[in-house]
């Protein structure tokens, strides 16, 4: 026979079981990023193709990480201290965007690449997550940053980023090297 509503609690358990989020898992599978990077490298074409319509100049200049990739001090880096210059990075650039993307009417033109550009950015934040990269306390030591001062140029240095310091991590992350 059984006990009068225990099937319907298991029901109602395993639905709420199956609702719960799932912790993130690392996502090793280098077509994605190179999906990203692509997509990132279109982004930048399609703000080429329009700065050549319109004036790519921002009305506020803004302030991102340099990217270039010191590859002997990265691969002595240990694990947290990458994970901490991607994050740092990917903040950097994160609020670039949303400070762009702010400079309205002049942004207008440029308003869907700004757009997709932030949701790329919150789901390489997601895939750092799901690789358990903790985004640690800044350093001391003051970071290399750059000054932007055209659409372009943020576009170049975000698929820059992607393609170096987060493609590096990840590529790390998943092969296990690193310390």
């Amino acid at each position: 026979m059984g006990i009068p509503g225990l099937t319907p609690f298991l029901l109602i358990l395993g639905f709420l079981a199956s609702a719960l989020p799932a912790p993130l898992r690392p996502l090793c599978d280098q077509s994605v990023m190179d999906k990203f990077i692509q997509d990132a490298g279109k982004l930048e074409s399609e703000i080429v193709e329009l700065c050549g319509r319109t004036s790519c100049s921002l009305p506020e200049h803004v302030t991102v990480l340099d990217t270039r990739v010191n590859f002997p001090a990265w691969n002595a880096m240990n694990r947290s201290r990458q994970a901490s210059e991607v994050w740092r990075g990917l903040s950097f650039l994160s609020a670039a965007v949303r400070q762009v993307r702010s400079q309205q009417p002049a942004m207008q033109p440029f308003l869907r690449q700004l757009e997709v550009g932030e949701s790329y950015l919150r789901s390489i934040r997601e895939i750092l997550r799901g690789h358990s990269a903790q985004a640690a306390p800044h350093d001391e030591i003051s970071p290399r940053t750059l000054t932007v001062q055209t659409v372009n140029k943020l576009f170049s240095v975000y698929s820059s980023f992607l393609r170096g310091k987060v493609n590096l991590f990840i590529a790390g992350a998943c092969t296990g090297s690193g310390r």
